[in-house]
Formats: C-alpha cells, sequence, structure tokens
C-alpha cells in the first residue's frame, strides 16, 4: 500500500485499522514497520500518531512509545453518555432543518444503505462501500443526521467521538439487527416531517436501548478498567 506522504491520510488507515481489529488492542505501534507496509517515510507516521492519540485510539507509554488503547467499560458508558447527551440534540436540530426545507436525501440515501446490511450480500460486484459492515452503515448513518443538523460546534465534538462509536459497534455484531433499523427509520421519519421534539426523544430511547443491550455483551469482551488503574485501585486496597 502507498500512500501520499500526509498524516492525515496515514491517521486514517490506522484509524480504520484499530476500529476494524486489524491493529489489536495493546498492541505496540512501530514507526519504522508502519513506514514500511504502507510505504511512507517515518515523518508523517511520526506526526499521525499525535492525531490518533488526541482521539483516543492509542496512548504513549514509557519504555514502550505508542500503543493502541484497550477499550474498557468505562469507555463504552462514558461513549453512552456523551451519546445520550448529543445525539438527540442533533436529531432536534435536523428536524427544524428539514421543517426549514434542508435537503434530506443524503440522511434518506444513508437509512437505505443501513437496511440494505442486514441482508447478506449475494453479488461479487458490489462496491467497497456497499460491503462495509452494517455497524460502519449505521454510524453513516448518524452522521448524516449530524450533518444536517448544520450545528458547527456540534460537528466538531461528535466528529471526535464517531470513531470511538465505529469501534465499539464493532465489537457487538450481534445487534445490528432489523430491530435497529426500525428504530433509525423512525427517527429519520421523524426528522423528515420536522417533528423537532419526537426525533430528539426516539433518539435518546435508541440511545438508551443501546446501552441497556450493549453493556452486558461488552461486560464480556472488555475489563473494567485500564490495567494501570486497577494496579492503583488494589495497592490503596
Amino acid at each position: 500500500m502507498s500512500l501520499e506522504q500526509t498524516p492525515a491520510r496515514i491517521a486514517n488507515v490506522l484509524r480504520e485499522q484499530i476500529i476494524t481489529g486489524e491493529l489489536s488492542m495493546g498492541s505496540k505501534l512501530n514507526e519504522r514497520e508502519i513506514a514500511e507496509r504502507l510505504q511512507v517515510s517515518r515523518i508523517p507516521v511520526r506526526e499521525a500518531l499525535p492525531i490518533l492519540e488526541s482521539e483516543g485510539f492509542i496512548s504513549s507509554q514509557p519504555r514502550r512509545g505508542a500503543v493502541v488503547h484497550a477499550l474498557t467499560l468505562t469507555d463504552a458508558a462514558e461513549l453512552f453518555d456523551l451519546r445520550r447527551q448529543l445525539e438527540p440534540m442533533a436529531s432536534a436540530f435536523a428536524a427544524r432543518r428539514a421543517a426549514a426545507g434542508a435537503d434530506v436525501a443524503p440522511m434518506l440515501e444513508a437509512l437505505r444503505t443501513a437496511r440494505g446490511a442486514i441482508a447478506p450480500v449475494s453479488s461479487t460486484l458490489h462496491t467497497v462501500a456497499e460491503v462495509a459492515p452494517p455497524s460502519t452503515r449505521n454510524s453513516d448513518l448518524h452522521e448524516e443526521i449530524i450533518n444536517l443538523a448544520d450545528h458547527a460546534l456540534l460537528h466538531r465534538v461528535t466528529k471526535l467521538m464517531s470513531g470511538r462509536v465505529r469501534w465499539l459497534f464493532r465489537l457487538t455484531p450481534q445487534r445490528d439487527t432489523t430491530a435497529m433499523w426500525v428504530e433509525h427509520r423512525e427517527i429519520v421519519d421523524a426528522i423528515v416531517a420536522g417533528q423537532a421534539d419526537v426525533a430528539e426523544l426516539l433518539t435518546a430511547a435508541h440511545v438508551e436501548r443501546g446501552r441497556f443491550e450493549s453493556m452486558p455483551l461488552l461486560a464480556e469482551l472488555l475489563p473494567s478498567a485500564a490495567p494501570a488503574a486497577l494496579r492503583r485501585r488494589r495497592k490503596a486496597s
């Protein structure tokens, strides 16, 4: 793989590899190995790593250097806390803009694509976007709602959150069901109808239902806290 040598492009590739699990949680990121694998120089790789660290995908550890962040249940709970506050707000703003005549076509297309993700892909002629996993397509829908909201600060804050949402969604593929799509359709229908209060309430319920269903599944996959935090707690006790 050869990339244009810009830190942002390299960060995008590494971020996707972390989200998909190609770069596993807790693994060390060696600048030389990454540069060789991506066929770029080490300088843009070194500049890409702080981007990922600022987004919470990697951390710098003494004597180990850059390491892929290991998600914890605390991370998951905090992410749901943030989604609970921001996503209902985005849906309400999006509904108000729809009522004012904003273009809802990209959101409707994202909903259609998310619906298609539930059925298995049978043709080898589908594009890469069409065979994206349901978790990615569901995240794309949420991002289109945020785009429709057209709130600059909200967009900047949620952009920092969206990568982690996709990362977390990938861990619970069993939740990508028709029932989830129905919830999405109800939210989108309320937005298209300009029903801001309804869209806000439906989105809040959607996030809370996701929390209720996801956390027990994640408890089987993730530690409750990072190892360092656990060690500090043991010493304190």
